[in-house]
């Protein structure tokens, strides 16, 4: 397997590519164009349709009913939010959201496996679950860090994590 450091610039721009699209809704090629040049890495629109291709990433509707690419499997907290999440509420300690019938669990799962600041447990039905909140949090804060992870600012895509590589 190869390192970011050896890694081609096709590598580095199909990682960076499958990032955005995991972490950010974006609905458009042209929209991939402009973050990628954002990240410092330059690709026509036909390389990033030809990358999506090789990728397997295709368009997906979301809860809200909007289409935005997405990962042929599930690519993260934030994309199973957009995708699932109909509404994210809060009461005391407790986060509630609100998915389509079936889709609970795999809401459920994908923040257990994310390990939330803040976040003791999930506990889910059919449509709705419930995050609870570790002692010192509110609710009200778990569900506003959800909210933010299912609405990620993709104009904040571009920029590294701190002491981190926008290719990686």
């Amino acid at each position: 397997m190869s390192t970011v450091a050896d890694a081609s610039p096709r590598e580095r721009r199909q990682r960076l590519l499958t990032d955005l699209v995991a972490r950010y809704e974006v609905a458009s090629q042209a929209e991939l164009v402009a973050l990628l040049a954002g990240a410092g890495v330059e690709a026509t629109q036909a390389t990033v349709s030809r990358d999506l291709e090789e990728l397997g990433i295709g368009k997906q509707r979301g809860a809200d009913g909007r289409l935005a690419y997405a990962l042929p499997e599930p690519g993260g907290l934030a994309q199973v939010l957009r995708q699932f999440a109909i509404d994210i509420a809060a009461s005391g300690n407790l986060a509630v959201v609100r998915t389509p019938p079936g889709a609970a669990a795999a809401v459920a799962s994908a923040i257990d496996l994310a390990d939330l600041d803040g976040v003791l447990a999930t506990v889910q039905g059919d449509d709705t679950l419930l995050v609870v909140a570790d002692e010192g949090t509110s609710g009200h804060a778990v569900a506003t860090a959800l909210r933010e992870r299912k609405h990620a600012n993709p104009a904040r895509a571009a920029e590294p994590a701190p002491g981190g590589d926008p290719t990686t």
